[in-house]
């Protein structure tokens, strides 16, 4: 599976409508992070970098309805 932008951008809307929470993209991010059977594949860097940070534990703080549609925003303008 080919995680790209747009991906993104429909999980950020997911839990800005409440229907995924802060610890399903965490366990979403994690199981493509440590896929060792290679069933994902980052589209490009950006989508690897903001994967690896819904899973760094240091910054899943910064999760919230806040940041995400920022985030949403910036992938908006990029694709």
């Amino acid at each position: 599976m080919n995680i790209t932008r747009t991906e993104l951008i429909k999980i950020c809307d997911r839990f800005l409508d409440d229907k995924i929470s802060k610890d399903e993209m965490i366990h979403f991010a994690t199981s493509v992070m440590f896929d060792d059977e290679d069933k994902y594949e980052c589209e490009d860097e950006i989508v690897e970098e903001i994967l690896s940070q819904w899973d760094n534990v240091n910054t899943q703080f910064k999760i919230n309805k806040t940041s995400i549609q920022f985030l949403r925003n910036q992938l908006l303008k990029i694709d």
